[in-house]
């Protein structure tokens, strides 16, 4: 029995294809039949890079938010918390998501502090 390979609508024969090891960017994987290579568009890898980026960001924003409200009540600075969160925010749009040329390069990134699965 055969595995097959599903890349839109299009289904392909895993034994007839090299295949990318990593699945992370499973959904940007594209066939070039003439060199019976599945690759990664990198184009829709950096999109759903950024996506992961966006869901990893979700719990440490939620944490600064806590930490920005308590500092407020008690008249503490919030400079730091405040840039912490900017960091955040700006991590979807970091420079080497756009410089990365290969699926490795792009898991690399991993701006902000966070940790990107």
């Amino acid at each position: 029995m055969s595995s097959l390979i599903k890349i839109g609508a299009t289904c392909y024969n895993a034994a007839d294809y090299t295949v990318p090891a990593e699945r992370t960017f499973r959904n940007a994987w594209e066939a070039n039949a003439d060199a019976a290579v599945i690759s990664v568009d990198m184009s829709a890898a950096k999109d759903i890079w950024r996506d992961k980026i966006r869901k990893a960001r979700t719990e440490p924003l939620i944490a600064l938010d806590t930490a920005y409200m308590k500092a407020l009540e008690t008249g503490a600075d919030t400079t730091q918390v405040i840039a912490d969160k900017q960091a955040l925010r700006d991590a979807p749009d970091h420079a080497d998501i756009d410089a990365a040329t290969t699926p490795e390069e792009l898991t690399a990134v991993q701006p902000a502090g966070l940790t990107v699965t």
